[in-house]
């Protein structure tokens, strides 16, 4: 098929990652692929080296000079369908549906009150949450919406080395006898890090030999200093490394005991996943999609959102028992080699671009 992604993030949030995964997986498997991006975006270079057309473009959609232009490559190349990610590219792309007559695909990686959602000729949920917050506040009808959860590129994350931990460790400053907990992601207040900074007192009472590790984000943004702060304050500030971003996540995932997700609001997160695919046992809030993702007491622990008490509950009762958080981690691995791999997810999002495709050649 000849298939246009678009994409209007420019960072590596999980959305971003999203896009190039899925363009990656759609060319292996014979697809013609042209992106559309912001010029600069972090996405730009590694499609481009991967063989992907990359089309540079801000989105704007007034003046309509823009719009006018894609709609071009869209006729030229004869794309057959058009799938959107993140909001100034769905606007896009509902536009270009209605210039083009191409049917377009918008996958919905966090909810959004936008009534332009209801004019696409399919969305994709990416988990249940996602799809019932899209029938019910932007309308979007049954028929029209598909869930198919994220996927991760598992390889990454299962082929570090076997002395990666020990490296990593030692570059980290833990100790053999720590216990290492860690999160990942932008730190920002729906990720819920305050919280599980006010958690860790109540987990260094019981597990004195914790410590935390933070992955990710701008380390000196409002959010950041508000947590070193609180950290300070409660007298945790050495328990806590942060390590700002990294690209070698799936080294430091090998370094951890358990992996903790304290958000207050999530779709599907991606880190997640990854932690999971790392034999990591799992304690994030009930929130969105992460109920789908770990099956509390399975593959992990679940707690309410924003209560750092059930937080810290969760951190000790794993962190005191070894075997349970081996078992946890196992199921985890096993979990996402079954449900969300590369290969599953695109068999079922290819589905939905033929069915589309096809309803608009009849």
């Amino acid at each position: 098929m000849r298939i246009m992604e678009i994409v209007s993030g420019t960072g590596t949030h999980g959305t971003v990652v999203h896009c190039l995964m899925l363009c990656r997986e759609l060319v292996r498997r014979g697809h013609q692929v042209t992106l559309v991006c912001p010029p600069g975006s972090r996405i730009a270079r590694p499609a481009a080296e991967e063989l992907i057309d990359v089309v540079p473009s801000d989105l704007h959609r007034w003046p309509p000079d823009e719009l006018r232009r894609i709609a071009t490559i869209v006729r030229e190349r004869q794309i057959e369908v058009v799938h959107t990610h993140a909001s100034r590219a769905h606007f896009f792309g509902v536009l270009l549906r209605w210039m083009c007559r191409v049917p377009t695909v918008a996958t919905a990686h966090s909810r959004h009150f936008q009534l332009h959602w209801m004019f696409n000729d399919r969305v994709i949920a990416v988990s249940e949450a996602d799809r019932r917050y899209q029938r019910t506040r932007n309308f979007v009808r049954p028929d029209r919406i598909h869930t198919i959860y994220n996927f991760i590129d598992h390889r990454r994350v299962i082929d570090v080395p076997a002395d990666m931990r020990g490296r990593v460790r030692a570059w980290l400053g833990i100790g053999p006898d720590e216990l290492l907990l860690g999160t990942v992601g932008r730190i920002a207040p729906r990720k819920g890090l305050i919280h599980l900074i006010r958690a860790l007192p109540a987990v260094l009472a019981q597990v004195p030999h914790a410590r935390l590790v933070v992955v990710g984000g701008d380390t000196q943004n409002d959010c950041a200093i508000q947590a070193r702060s609180v950290a300070r304050r409660l007298g945790v500030g050495s328990s806590i490394c942060w390590a700002g971003h990294q690209e070698a996540v799936p080294e430091i995932l090998s370094a951890l005991d358990l992996y903790v997700q304290p958000s207050l609001t999530e779709s599907f997160p991606l880190s997640v996943l990854e932690a999971m695919a790392a034999g990591l046992p799992v304690v994030a809030t009930a929130v969105g999609g992460v109920p789908e993702c770990v099956v509390a007491g399975r593959t992990g622990l679940l707690a309410p959102a924003g209560r750092s008490e059930g937080l810290a509950e969760a951190i000790v009762a794993l962190l005191r028992d070894p075997e349970r958080r081996r078992c946890m981690g196992d199921a985890g691995r096993q979990r996402v080699l079954e449900n969300f791999t590369p290969d599953s997810q695109t068999s079922a999002i290819e589905a939905v671009f033929r069915q589309v495709a096809a309803r608009k050649a009849a």
